[in-house]
């Protein structure tokens, strides 16, 4: 059973799903639905959000891993007036991990896979939409990939952002940038930091890499969520405690298992439009390693978009990301 609230409009949920009341086509609907929701054989938590629920419907594919996204939702209020954006705390991450503990199952890449497919469909069915367009953020990108290649049919469109291509790769990236950093700015202490990284083999040097290059992995643009992040987990309140706990955890099961992912391994072959906006100063995913695999990809249309920002440009820069998204993908809504 779920707790999903019902305040818009009073629906009843039977067998996990979201059933909406009729209304005339012409009136718009403002829903905002937060709630747990039965995906996977758990509880997991999902918010609805939007200024009108005939709207194209956003999932969104949060970072991390563990990164949930459900104390920041006001992040999305400049997506809302053309997407209904649905937010899910994965598998293991903030409100999801609180509601289950470190007793949740399915820690693995292919079951939060299929909880994305199981969320679009729960999603589409909850909006009378036939697809939607999947949104992946960081780790999110990771996840997002496998999911359009598992149910295509799920999906107008895959939109990256801080695109993940190799983790591997992402970390040599960002110790590059670094060094470059450390020289003109004599930062001689992270010099000698990547120094002593390189004297190591195998994940250790990987893990060695990211902490030496770790002072210069948050770009400017990237200071104010940052923050915002910094000063939410500096709350002392059970959503900011679950939300830090469930980082921990994501981090000590599937985050382990990262730096073995790559998605090239998955081919390039996309059955999806697949599109990329990225920020031009991610130093963590990074802007190259990005567009090197977007201009790569064969897809029904697809695109590399570049705006100012970092690693969060998909938040701290609305003004740019938002109306090159609508660009993107208005036209596939349109023709479907």
């Amino acid at each position: 059973m779920t707790d999903f609230s019902r305040r818009r409009f009073g629906q009843l949920m039977i067998g996990g799903s979201l059933g909406l009341t009729a209304r005339p086509a012409s009136a718009a609907e403002v829903i905002n639905e937060p709630g747990f929701v039965s995906i996977g054989g758990i509880d997991q938590w999902i918010a609805i959000q939007g200024n009108d629920i005939q709207n194209p419907v956003i999932l969104f594919l949060h970072g991390g891993p563990g990164e949930a996204q459900s104390p920041f939702l006001g992040q999305f209020r400049p997506w809302l007036r053309d997407f209904t954006v649905v937010n899910w705390d994965q598998r293991g991450a903030g409100k999801t991990f609180g509601r289950n503990g470190a007793s949740t199952p399915g820690m693995t890449l292919d079951r939060m896979v299929d909880d994305i497919c199981e969320v679009a469909a729960h999603a589409a069915n909850c909006l009378s939409q036939k697809k939607v367009i999947l949104v992946g953020q960081s780790f999110g990108s990771l996840l997002g990939v496998h999911a359009i290649k598992r149910r295509p049919e799920l999906f107008h469109a895959y939109v990256g952002t801080a695109q993940i291509v190799s983790i591997k790769d992402s970390f040599l990236y960002l110790a590059r940038y670094a060094r470059q950093k450390a020289v003109e700015t004599g930062d001689q202490a992270t010099l000698d930091a990547l120094d002593q990284a390189e004297t190591f083999t195998g994940l250790r040097r990987l893990g060695t890499l990211r902490r030496a290059s770790s002072k210069w992995a948050m770009a400017a643009p990237d200071q104010p969520y940052v923050k915002m992040i910094d000063d939410f987990r500096g709350q002392p309140s059970k959503d900011a405690t679950d939300w830090i706990e469930g980082g921990k955890f994501s981090g000590r099961t599937i985050g382990m298992r990262m730096p073995a992912m790559d998605m090239r391994s998955l081919g390039l072959d996309m059955p999806v439009p697949f599109f990329v906006i990225q920020g031009r100063d991610d130093h963590i995913t990074g802007m190259e390693p990005a567009r090197a695999y977007a201009e790569g990809i064969r897809a029904p249309a697809k695109a590399f978009v570049a705006i100012e920002g970092g690693h969060y440009a998909c938040f701290t820069n609305p003004g740019a990301f938002v109306p090159a998204f609508r660009n993107l993908v208005m036209p596939l809504i349109h023709s479907a």
